[in-house]
């Protein structure tokens, strides 16, 4: 990555490629501010995870709808505290150019299978395409029961805090299946606008996601995985701006990613493997004390050191 030159008295050596041919973006990316010792910048993770009664938790009522459309398990990792150190770290080895980790030992990146094994979110099926044109207020009469006045939707966006108003407590009358799943359809649409895909303001969510909730086996079906990835990767690649302070996006990936391939990287013994669950889960059992250190210099200096230990997924498992 750095090439250097002598003259007779001192040997000076510069940050970034040798040839700015592929890794284009060196100038404005946060390597080169880090190497030239300007201010560390540790990046805010923007999310709003949905809470239930005040509480982390997902209301008892409504598991098996999020069983059948598929979300249970990567709404339940939603929850787990991100150390924002080590994510920061990992961006200022991520390259735009190449869609790729530089490490000591190599490139590497995420791929849809890590979606699928730590996070188990569906990486095959129908792609997300629905209509662009619809009456948004009148989708969300028809699919959660509530229509948003002025002031509360904006063109297909709506404002979290809409739904959070309406949608905090489950109020259902025994056996009234329709009130349940408008619920439920709430619930993913905030934790997609608060997790998974984050607008810049973080308050607020597209109704077109609302589209793939009519139904809850069809949306089972869609191909959820290459969604979250994709923009998840968009995110990546605008983070390693200097300039940028905050990243969006699912990346518990990103630490899960990291945790798994170097036992160091996590600051307690790693987890047994859970029969039957996706790989990530097996991190859940210990509630948040794997984030002990949020020191950004920590990680950077481990990540720099990466080397044989690190591992494959399927060698994780």
């Amino acid at each position: 990555m750095a090439s250097s030159s002598s003259c007779s008295s001192s040997i000076q050596t510069r940050s970034g490629p040798v040839d700015g041919d592929v890794l284009w973006m060196q100038p404005k990316h946060v390597s080169e501010h880090v190497w030239n010792g300007e201010p560390d910048r540790k990046l805010h993770i923007r999310r709003a995870v949905p809470t239930y009664q005040g509480e982390e938790q997902i209301p008892e009522e409504i598991v098996p709808l999020l069983w059948q459309c598929g979300f249970y398990w990567i709404m339940k990792m939603g929850y787990l505290k991100i150390n924002a150190a080590l994510i920061s770290a990992f961006i200022e080895r991520w390259r735009p150019e190449t869609h790729m980790f530089h490490l000591r030992c190599g490139e590497a990146t995420i791929t849809l299978q890590d979606m699928s094994i730590l996070l188990g979110l569906r990486t095959d099926g129908a792609p997300l395409i629905g209509s662009k044109n619809l009456d948004w207020a009148d989708l969300c009469e028809k699919l959660l029961g509530v229509r948003p006045q002025e002031g509360e939707i904006e063109g297909s966006v709506v404002k979290l805090s809409w739904l959070a108003h309406h949608f905090s407590h489950i109020n259902i009358d025994e056996g009234n299946v329709e009130q349940l799943q408008r619920f439920t359809r709430a619930w993913i649409l905030r934790f997609i606008g608060g997790v998974l895909f984050v607008n810049k303001s973080s308050s607020r969510v597209s109704l077109r996601y609302l589209q793939f909730l009519r139904d809850f086996e069809q949306c089972s079906t869609y191909a959820w995985g290459p969604a979250v990835l994709a923009y998840l990767y968009r995110e990546m690649c605008s983070a390693t701006d200097y300039k940028v302070k905050s990243i969006r996006g699912m990346c518990i990936l990103i630490q899960m990613w990291a945790w798994e391939r170097c036992t160091t990287l996590a600051s307690k013994r790693t987890p047994p493997v859970i029969e039957n669950k996706p790989l990530g889960h097996r991190w859940l059992r210990r509630g948040n004390q794997h984030i002990d250190n949020d020191d950004l210099r920590v990680f950077r200096r481990k990540s720099a050191y990466l080397g044989e230990q690190f591992l494959l997924v399927e060698e994780c498992r």
